[in-house]
């Protein structure tokens, strides 16, 4: 089932400390560890405004969850179902 994550870091501090988070994620594998389950389809990362969007293909809810709850503290964020691919990415490009 496709998913759009859409989320904002909380603040300037919050940014920072997801870019470090992020880097190290990328050099321990990035991509590789992600969940079995668990694909990304779209990715838009706005850094000037702290913002970004995801539309990922996941088996469930509990499959994202485990993808992005060290980022729970950092971000908000919304999970909602879409529908087709094409069209949300259009939203925002």
């Amino acid at each position: 089932m496709l998913f759009l994550i859409s989320y904002k870091f909380t603040d300037a501090n919050a940014q920072d400390k997801g870019s470090k988070m992020l880097k190290e994620w990328y050099d321990k594998g990035g991509p590789q560890n992600r969940p079995e389950g668990y694909d990304v389809k779209s990715w838009i990362f706005l850094p000037q405004h702290g913002n970004g969007y995801s539309v990922v293909d996941a088996d469930s809810l509990e499959t994202i969850w485990k993808q992005w709850s060290p980022w729970r503290e950092l971000l908000e964020f919304t999970i909602e179902p879409c529908a087709d691919l094409d069209q949300t990415v259009a939203l925002y490009c």
